[in-house]
Formats: C-alpha cells, structure tokens, sequence
C-alpha cells in the first residue's frame, strides 16, 4: 500500500484581504525548493551553453566559408596572371604545323579551311581555353573534311611504269602521246582501293580503259581506274577511304597488267604524282 504524499496549503491573499485562494503544494517540494532550483539553473545553464556553442560553430561555418571564397579568388587570379606570351608560343607551335598541312592542301589545289588561326598568330590576349578548343575544334574538322575527300596515296602500292604526260606510243614506240595518268604495275586480281570518300560515278567497260571504274569527291575531285579484270562496286555506291572497289587486269588498250589511274580536278585531268604522297 502506497503512502500517501504529504501536502502544505498556501494561501494566497490579495491587498485587500477579501480574496483568499488556497492551493496545495507537495510538502516535499517546499522542504527541498533549493534543489529544485538548482536543478532549473543546471538546465537553463545548460541551455545558454547550447545556444552560445551553437552560435560560434556558425560563425566558424560562415568564416570557413569567406575563407574559402577568398582562395578561389585568389587562385583566379594566379590562373589568370599566368604568364601569356608562354601559352600563345604553344599556340604558335600547333598553328605552324596546321600550316604545314594546309601547305600540303593547297599544292593539291585545296583551299585552307581557314585563313589565319586566331591561337598564337594575333596579338590579342588568350580570352578563355573553352574559346580557344571550340575553335581549333572548328579547324580540324574542316581539315579532316577536305583530307578525307581528297585521294592521296597509291592506290596500289606497285612500281609506276608511266608518267603523267607526254610519252612514246607503247605499242609501236613510235610518235608522242599524251599519258593522262599514271600506271601502276601490279599482278593481275590484286586489289585496287579508292584514296578518297566519295561515290561510284561510273562503273563498267569505257573504251580503252577497258573495265573503269570513276569516283566523284567532294572539292572538285573525281579519281579513275581502269583496265581493271573485275569491278566490285556500283554506280550510286557510297565509298569509304582505302574501300576495295575492283582488281588489277589488262582490259582495254593495255600491253599487260598494270592499273591506269587518273585524278581531275573541276574537270581537269592534273598529275596523280602530286597526290601519291605528302611531299
């Protein structure tokens, strides 16, 4: 059986002694009233303490964060104090090789993609790296556009028997000939590979190039290949670079195996030499 609680009566008596309130409170609570309020003051202590802690670890949170604010600034800064003129002389470096290639362009009758590349040739200040790669990104691909249409290379890589121009006549040694190509010896059934993108313009027997094969590229360029013993494309045919498109024979007007390889130019028949290698 539980005991029961003891409890003191306070009165509460107003100025004029006319109201009078009683109420109980726990004996206990009067006798020990000053542990009580040592406990209040622990927690409000307490309390006080967690706001102030509080407080400082936001201020450190907003201090860290100024602090951190202040490097990146700082460190703009270094990054845009960098030293310029070393930047532009890599700029310069990779601009005189791309001249070199359109060198190459040109004396194949190409035009340079681009006049003049803006990395290392002007004097205006390096504005920002994404600038700079959109435009090389630019350049190169049109560069990569014009090489991939423009045939360079043997295509097949045999002993050149005839030259592009003025020649005796083969068959009877006598007289001077005009030789629109050159000609490329070779074993018949070897495979004859297209220099350039592009697409079949003309496919089948063409007089004394005997089985020809003509392909039609971007800039101007067309390339053809005759007294071939087999075609392997057609006429509409989208070609890759270095495709296999027909095999060395001696069809036509031919004294033996060997491919007849022309390339033109807006319609012009111009020397293959130029274009079998990059020199």
């Amino acid at each position: 059986m539980k005991a029961k609680r003891e409890k003191t009566t306070v009165l509460f008596v107003n100025k004029t002694a006319q109201g009078i309130k009683p109420m109980q409170i726990s004996s206990q609570l009067i006798l020990n009233w000053k542990k009580y309020l040592l406990m209040l003051l622990v927690v409000f202590a307490g309390l006080i303490g967690t706001i102030v802690f509080l407080t400082n670890y936001g201020l450190r949170q907003v201090q860290i964060q100024e602090g951190l604010v202040r490097k990146m600034q700082s460190m703009h800064l270094t990054f845009a104090q960098l030293d310029t003129l070393a930047i532009k002389k890599k700029f310069t470096n990779i601009d005189l090789e791309l001249s070199t290639i359109n060198g190459y362009l040109r004396a194949r009758g190409i035009k340079s993609p681009i006049r003049q590349p803006e990395g290392g040739e002007t004097d205006h200040d390096i504005i920002s790296a994404d600038e700079i790669s959109d435009f090389y990104q630019q350049y190169l691909t049109k560069i990569i556009y014009n090489i991939s249409y423009t045939p360079l290379g043997f295509p097949f890589p045999g002993t050149i028997t005839s030259t592009f121009g003025h020649r005796e006549n083969p068959f009877t040694g006598e007289n001077v000939e005009t030789h629109k190509g050159v000609d490329i010896r070779g074993p018949i059934g070897a495979p004859v590979r297209a220099m350039a993108k592009g697409e079949v313009e003309f496919a089948g027997l063409r007089g004394g190039f005997g089985n020809c094969i003509m392909l039609k590229h971007a800039n101007g360029f067309e390339t053809l290949y005759g007294h071939l013993s087999k075609i392997l494309v057609s006429v509409g045919q989208q070609i890759a670079i270095g495709q296999e498109i027909g095999n060395i024979g001696s069809t036509g007007r031919s004294t033996g195996p060997h491919l007849h390889y022309e390339v033109h130019k807006n319609g012009e028949k111009i020397d293959p030499k130029n274009f079998l290698t990059l020199n």
